[in-house]
């Protein structure tokens, strides 16, 4: 069921996105996957914690990636 949110993750990425407990800083070099591991996290705590999106925060440092992320998503949520 959530297999899809975990394809193709480092063990570091995996470990982004399944922690639960306070925030997660996630720093790393261009193309190394940020924008796609927020993505997911976002989407593990929707899916699989069932939290609201109206109550997950994801801040990136260019509208770019913010833009990419929620076009990642909307694709993925009703």
């Amino acid at each position: 069921m959530l297999e899809h949110i975990f394809e193709g993750l480092n063990p570091a990425q995996k470990r982004a996105v399944e922690t639960t407990e306070g925030y997660v800083r996630v720093v790393a070099g261009a193309g190394s996957g940020k924008t796609g591991t927020l993505t997911r996290r976002f989407l593990y705590l929707v899916e699989a914690l069932g939290i609201s999106t109206a109550s997950i925060l994801c801040v990136t440092f260019t509208n770019k990636a913010a833009a990419e992320m929620k076009k990642r998503i909307r694709r993925t949520l009703p």
